[in-house]
């Protein structure tokens, strides 16, 4: 199982150890992986740690997902949204799109004298995996639900899919009737949220000139940006890169989850310190601030009421 852990660390207050684990959030993939998050998340918190179901299909499991279904639309749609009524602490994730996830198939239309017997493409149709996207974010948004999302080589695709989430959310507070619409204005409600209330850029591979564009993308849809995070696993060799330290400054502290990406758990704590350390490094910060401070995030996300 691809679960990806999402710690919850905090300074510890004995010296010889500067952390202590608090708890985690448990990502799925795959349907076949929710009863794996819900033994996990049981057990952490059998231990008096604190546990996070999180429920959604990756975009690199879809196409299996989808092809193992007659129906989808009732199967795996029906089967998340119950899990996400029956568990109204767990939040939508891991999903997203991926435009660099290649399979090699067999060539349909080979000629003769062709020598090439296989071809490259994505392990999921594009078009397949926006529809899918775009299902699980309206759920989120209508369960007013965070998410995680994951995203590669497919931002173009990303923006577009927020877009029509926006109108068809839009569309559906258009559907309130006249006294619904008056009464809420009668008590001066925000604007309604056109996209899941939270929204987290799991392993953030964007550049640093991608982030107005996102940041715009979440404001359109009524979110605030104090409520839009980014994570950097150690697991992900971007998070050595170059480029990686400005981005992090770009995006600062305060918007900023730790995550493993990792699918031993027993390697997880270790590579918890790892980005800790990372991140103090590119932002010049102590080492017990930067646990401090994503922690209190860690908190702001999954767990305050939206």
């Amino acid at each position: 199982m691809h679960m990806g852990p999402r710690g919850l660390v905090i300074p510890a207050a004995v010296e010889q150890t500067p952390f202590t684990f608090d708890g985690a959030a448990i990502m799925s993939t795959h349907p076949r992986d929710y009863i794996k998050v819900d033994s996990i998340v049981s057990g952490l918190r059998d231990r008096d740690y604190r546990a996070v179901p999180c429920y959604g299909i990756h975009p690199w499991f879809l196409y299996d997902v989808l092809t193992s279904s007659d129906d989808e639309e009732v199967d795996w749609l029906g089967e998340l949204k119950q899990r996400l009524i029956d568990h109204p602490d767990a939040i939508v994730g891991e999903i997203g799109l991926d435009g660099n996830r290649w399979v090699e198939v067999e060539q349909s239309d080979q000629s003769e004298e062709s020598i090439w017997k296989r071809e490259r493409v994505l392990a999921c149709p594009m078009e397949l995996q926006r529809k899918a996207f775009e299902e699980q974010l309206v759920l989120a948004a209508e369960l007013q639900r965070p998410v995680s999302i994951h995203v590669v080589s497919a931002w173009g695709e990303l923006f577009a899919a927020f877009d029509n989430v926006r109108e068809r959310m839009k569309h559906k507070h258009e559907q309130m009737t006249v006294q619904a619409v008056d009464e809420q204005r009668k008590r001066r409600k925000p604007k309604p949220k056109l996209l899941p209330p939270k929204i987290y850029f799991h392993a953030f591979s964007g550049k640093a000139g991608a982030l107005p564009s996102i940041r715009s993308a979440c404001t359109k849809g009524n979110i605030p940006l104090e409520d839009v995070y980014f994570g950097f696993p150690p697991a992900i060799k971007n998070f050595y890169a170059p480029k990686t330290p400005g981005i992090m400054k770009e995006i600062g502290i305060r918007q900023m989850l730790l995550e493993t990406d990792l699918e031993d758990a027993t390697s997880a704590w270790d590579d918890l310190k790892r980005g800790v350390t990372g991140i103090s490094e590119a932002l010049d910060m102590t080492e017990s601030e930067v646990a401090t401070t994503t922690y209190n995030n860690a908190h702001r996300f999954y767990f305050e009421a939206v």
